[in-house]
């Protein structure tokens, strides 16, 4: 800007100024809320001309880094702060340029908007709305539901909704937390899933069988289930579905059965589709193919043979053997068994050696021979493969036909097999037992043999048989309870085959075992069935103590052990501790009287051994007397630690009464008196989650039994379920029942300790329907917005509620002239307010004279929903505060209310000394100071030039005479000012104040040397000497010294023409006409003309510059002589039409009728006329005066 001053002051004009070109010439859009946003401006230059500006917002929000620019690009970096905006709020304004160009605004308007979902938000007015969404598209909704500024929604502004979602949100099963929030909302119904459960029979599948199950969705949204088969011939296609499944309401399952895992005979499987709310069921049935074997396992193979019908025989066998049954009936049983494996399997050896051993021991001995005949040949051929059924055949033969050598040798070969060490093979060690009799004759030997097997994995039942007899025989032998001997002894007891001696000796050395193992207590207890022995009961006890065994199956035990007269360790202790929750009568007085002296006893025994006492046993009793104080103590150790069960319930019935409550115990006992039995049947579920609507916190209480103990205040919870993965639900089933129902205690608590969490936040509650009445109303709710972890929605509610008490009290007191502290207003954390909350609040801190706090607040905050008035007294009082220091948020603030017309002298002072923007911003600020008589510093002076650079004139005038008159003027200036005016009266021919002529007669006057006085002062002065009648002769002077200065320059215009009255100028310009065209200083103008009437046709012909953008053609017409012009010029590229006209012999005589031009004229005028008189008169003139030149001026 100086330069362009110092420029004009000088003289130098420029001729063409830079053409701006903007992009974009508005602003309209969103910004994010909460953050601060970058955007840019392009000014091009559109002429190639330097581009050199300022610039400047109209608000606050947004501010650009660098005010000043310059070059043909510039990119303009601007900031728009949007924290602490709402979603939905406007930042209006513009941006001012201020160029060499010209000025520009701007104009911006942009939303905030919480992200880009924010117009989704916006419209979610109620959960309806949502529910609506999420029906039409459930992915947007979950995509919303996870966005962090869906807490934003109008619906979400209810306190449940955000209670509800926050205990949701950020657990796993994204897409069940959004099914699980829609429906604890109310605005869907849970989904349910329908299955045809009939069960699938599939009859001797040879191939593999494909089917499905169709599964039916009634209502919409998410779905989750689980799919399982039980058997490995059932083959699922998919182990998992959701909603995503469905189409038209409808997915399908699909499935295969698998024939190569089928066994013979009938297979039963199941596919289970399991959702978290429904379960259900298909049975799948396939049977095997009886004839033909599909299963590719080897038919050479011995162990073809189906398991299960081979199991059926051998366990009647095993009966057989131990003696269990009538053996005639068994051998029935085993011969039908037999039978039928015959049928299923005709060629398997080992089914014939069977079934004739059966042939054998029923007395059949010829049909035992033909079948043993049948087999011959087959066993024999295999006899290396499969030695078993070799030995059994020779075995059965044996029995048909004794021979000692034929035993022993048998016995040899046994006997070779099982040293080879195959422990496969025991069935030998079976056969060798019933063929060789000199192995009981080393019972040990023969024992630690058996031993052996059962350690090598030998887990046969005959084995157990064997080592159980051998044990009956010779007791000694079990000198300790291992595995080996647990398995003999308790398949012996359950076959009757130990004697009570024996169980007797077992029970003995069970008493020495350090550790339980299930199979010591099975053991026990089977004996103890056999032979109800005390010491056999007390080996069952000990076995379950050393167990930690509490179940309602111990508790039998331990009390037919005190029956029984038992003397154990602890039994007491475990008897209470298994004793059932349904025990529904005094304890025994034996256990009574032990646990008066003996108090080692963990939390749970005391709560039932308590509880029984309290409910049964007569408090007059010296017993009772003698368990109170240790009750009591109980009592309030539990209290205070806020436990509750359903036992606890009935010793704090007992314990607690209303002269006992002091503010210890009312600080806890609440809790306990509004807790509730929270059952919940599905089994998933491990954590009942309490949400109170006013908290931001979640209690959590784990369902043991599925069932938890849970302090409920108030109606307004949500409660919630969790499972062990940390899914949770809201939708569960379960029931709500009340521990206890002691009022008075409660409202006595209350009495006490006033102070209790969810007493307060009742009353809480209750400000918020009735409104704050008072300053203690105040101070309380303040107390808890900072003592508590309040829900969000909660807390602004409260805020809201105080803030506006305060706001109110504080306008109410300032009417009557008191001061009011505003401590609380000043200290709490505005962040979390609204921006209406913020505004009341700033208003308020203005009103009660708290300016610096205000200020702050304007300068996070914004002031646009703040009263003028109280704007406009900040603003004074600020800068007051300040003395008078440039401050950019101020001084926007200022400007602000200056223009909706509030503000003092303060004001008006401050803006005048920093405030800068347009041209008409500043001359407005420059009027209204000159009206109010306060200080302008130099704002005159900065608005003059800042008019000068930008071109903005329209007002000069009168500014520079407010300059010239108020203030000491800077010669730089002024010159630059008349530079201007003579530019707009000489090259735009605009009107000017006669008083410009004046300055520009004295600043060449003052000029020594007249030639260095700027050409466009010169030019300015002739043109207006042109234009009048007559001039002084000071005026007359001076033109025809500068008039000559500029002839002599060639600066010849039509104007100058108009000179010859008051000076002399040349005849070659008095004679020719003019054609004048103003265009670009570069510009390239085409002339074409035609003198009439003698020409037709245009032709081109050059015009000269003569000054800046002035082009002069100077063109030689005689009388009658008419010339036409077009002058042609480009505007953007484009050829156009810029000018055309005609011009005409019209000479300036004025004494000179008979030079040499004029005479020719007038001859060639009387030509025309045929006048030959005045022709040669004309002539005879005309060679006179050239022969006088001649003479005069001769030419050498």
């Amino acid at each position: 800007m100086r330069e362009r001053i110092n420029r004009l002051a000088k003289g130098i004009i420029d001729s063409e100024v830079p053409k701006l070109v903007i992009n974009p010439s508005s602003l309209e859009g969103s910004v994010p809320a909460g953050t601060t946003a970058r955007g840019e401006l392009m000014v091009v230059s559109g002429n190639g001309l330097h581009i050199k500006g300022l610039i400047y917002s109209g608000n606050p929000r947004v501010t650009v880094a660098n005010n000043a620019f310059g070059g043909l690009r510039n990119r303009i970096v601007y900031e728009v702060n949007s924290k602490y905006c709402e979603h939905g709020e406007v930042i209006k304004g513009s941006f001012y340029l201020v160029t060499n160009g010209g000025e520009k605004e701007i104009p911006y308007s942009l939303r905030i908007q919480a992200g880009s979902a924010g117009e989704i938000l916006d419209s979610l007015a109620t959960p309806d709305d949502f529910g609506r969404l999420a029906k039409r598209d459930l992915e947007q909704a979950l995509q919303l539901f996870e966005y962090q500024d869906f807490v934003e929604a109008p619906f979400m502004q209810d306190v449940r909704c955000r209670t509800l979602y926050d205990g949701l949100r950020g657990r796993p099963g994204r897409r069940n937390l959004l099914e699980e929030f829609l429906v604890a909302l109310g605005v869907k119904e849970p989904v349910e899933l329908s299955v045809d459960t009939q069960s699938r029979v599939y009859e001797n599948p040879l191939n593999t069988i494909e089917d499905k199950i169709e599964i039916r969705v009634n209502g919409w949204g998410y779905v989750s289930a689980q799919i399982e088969a039980d058997e490995p011939f059932i083959e699922l296609e998919a182990d998992h579905i959701t909603d995503r499944d469905f189409s038209g309401g409808r997915c399908t399952v699909s499935y295969r059965i698998q024939p190569r895992h089928l066994h013979r005979g009938k297979n039963f499987g199941r596919i289970q589709i399991v959702s978290l709310k429904e379960r259900f069921t298909v049975t799948v049935e396939a049977e095997g193919d009886e004839t033909v074997d599909i299963t590719h396992r080897d038919p050479e193979e011995e162990s073809h043979i189906d398991k299960d019908s081979l199991l059926r025989y051998l366990s009647l066998r095993l009966n057989y053997e131990t003696g269990v049954y009538e053996p005639a009936l068994l051998r029935n049983q085993m011969a039908a068994e037999v039978e039928q494996l015959r049928e299923n399997y005709r060629e398997d050896d080992l089914v014939r050696l069977l079934q004739a051993e059966l042939f054998l021991e029923g007395g059949r001995k010829d049909a035992a021979v033909s079948v043993l005949e049948e087999c011959r040949d087959h066993v024999m051929e295999r006899r290396e493969k499969y030695v078993e059924n070799y030995c059994f055949y020779q075995y059965l033969k044996l029995q048909l036909s004794p021979s000692q050598s034929q035993r022993e040798s048998l016995i040899r070969l046994i006997g070779k097999y099982l040293e080879e060490g195959d422990s496969s093979r025991e069935y030998l060690f079976f056969l060798l037992l019933k063929l060789d009799p000199t192995l009981k004759q080393n019972p040990l030997e023969l024992y630690l043999r058996m031993k052996a097997m059962h350690q090598e994995g030998c887990r046969s039942p005959f084995l157990y048989t064997a080592a159980c007899r051998l044990l009956e025989d010779h007791p000694d032998l079990m000198s300790s309870l291992g595995d080996f001997e647990v398995q003999a002894l308790y398949l012996g007891a359950r076959k009757a085959m130990v004697s009570r001696e024996l169980a007797e000796k077992a029970a003995h050395l069970a008493l020495s075992l350090r550790h339980y193992r299930r199979m010591y207590e099975r053991l026990m207890t089977r004996l103890y069935e056999l032979y109800p022995r005390v010491e056999i009961l007390t080996a069952v006890c000990s076995i379950l103590i050393k167990g930690d065994r509490r179940g309602a199956g111990a508790f039998q035990w331990y009390k037919l052990a005190l029956e029984s007269g038992v003397n154990l360790t602890r039994l007491y202790e475990y008897f209470l501790y298994s004793l059932p929750g349904d025990y529904g009568h005094l304890l025994p007085k034996e256990v009574l009287l032990y646990f008066s002296y003996e108090k080692d006893l963990d939390e749970h025994s005391r709560k039932v051994l308590y509880k029984n006492i309290l409910l049964y046993m007569n408090p007059s009793l010296e017993l009772y007397q003698t368990y109170t104080r240790h009750m009591e103590k109980f009592a309030m150790e539990q209290l205070f630690a806020s436990r509750i069960d359903s036992r606890l319930a009935v010793i704090y019935d007992h314990i607690i009464y209303r002269d006992m409550i002091d503010r210890r115990v009312a600080r806890v006992l609440p809790g306990i008196l509004r807790s509730y039995r929270i059952k919940c049947r599905d089994s998933r579920m491990k954590y009942v989650i309490v949400r109170y609507e006013e908290l931001n916190e979640d209690y959590a209480y784990l369902l043991e039994d599925q069932a938890a103990y849970v302090p409920i205040y108030a109606d307004n919870i949500v409660l919630l379920f969790q499972d062990a993965f940390g899914n949770r639900y809201a939708d569960v089933q379960y029931w709500k029942v009340p521990v206890m129902d002691k009022p008075e205690l409660l409202e006595k608590c209350y009495q006490v300790y006033p102070e209790h969490t969810m007493l307060r936040l009742t009353e809480c509650r209750r400000i918020l329907e009735t409104g704050i009445a008072d300053d203690d109303q105040a101070e309380f709710v303040e107390q808890i917005l900072q003592g508590l972890d309040l829900n969000p929605v909660f807390a602004r509610r409260l805020s809201t509620v105080v803030t506006d008490y305060y706001c109110r009290k504080a306008e109410d007191e300032s009417g009557d002239g008191a001061a009011f502290d505003c401590a609380y207003l000043v200290q709490m954390d505005k962040e979390e307010l609204t921006t209406e909350q913020r505004q009341k609040i700033c208003s308020t801190l203005i009103s009660q004279n708290y300016y610096r706090e205000a200020y702050e607040m304007i300068r996070l905050y914004g002031s646009g929903r703040i009263s003028p008035g109280r704007r406009m007294k900040l603003c004074a009082k600020m800068i007051l505060q300040n003395l008078f220091d440039q401050d950019e948020i101020l001084l926007n603030l200022a400007y602000g209310v200056f223009r909706e017309g509030r503000y003092d002298s303060v004001i008006l002072d401050y803006l005048c000394e920093h405030y800068n923007g347009t041209v008409s911003q500043m001359y407005e600020v420059l009027i209204r100071g000159v009206e109010e008589h306060v200080e302008t510093y130099d704002l005159e002076e900065r608005l003059l030039a800042q008019m000068m650079f930008t071109g903005s004139t329209d007002q000069i005038d009168s500014v520079f005479q407010l300059y010239v008159n108020r203030k000491k003027t800077r010669e730089s200036v002024v010159k630059a000012y008349f530079t201007e005016k003579s530019v707009a009266y000489f090259l735009e021919r605009k009107k000017v104040d006669g008083r410009v002529f004046e300055y520009l007669e004295s600043a060449v006057n003052q000029s020594i040397e007249k030639d260095k006085v700027p050409t466009i002062y010169l030019l300015a002065l002739t043109y207006y000497y042109a234009g009048c009648p007559k001039l002084s002769e000071e005026q007359a002077r001076l033109c025809r010294l500068i008039g000559g200065l500029l002839i002599s320059e060639g600066l010849v215009f039509p104007y100058t023409r108009e000179l010859s009255r008051h000076m002399a100028v040349p005849e070659d310009i008095m004679d020719k006409a003019m054609v004048e065209y103003i265009g670009k200083r570069d510009g390239r103008p085409e002339l074409l003309v035609r003198i009439l009437p003698d020409e037709e046709q245009y032709h081109s012909e050059e015009i000269r510059r003569v000054y800046q953008g002035i082009f002069v053609k100077q063109k030689v017409l005689f009388e009658g002589e008419s010339m036409e012009y077009r002058i042609y010029d480009y505007d953007e590229g484009k050829r156009v039409l810029a000018a055309e006209g005609r011009v005409t012999c019209d000479h300036k005589l004025d004494g000179k009728e008979n030079s040499r031009f004029a005479l020719l004229n007038q001859m060639g005028a009387a030509q025309g006329k045929k006048d030959e008189e005045a022709l040669k008169k004309a002539m005879e003139d005309y060679l006179k005066k050239a022969a006088v030149l001649s003479e005069l001026f001769p030419i050498n």
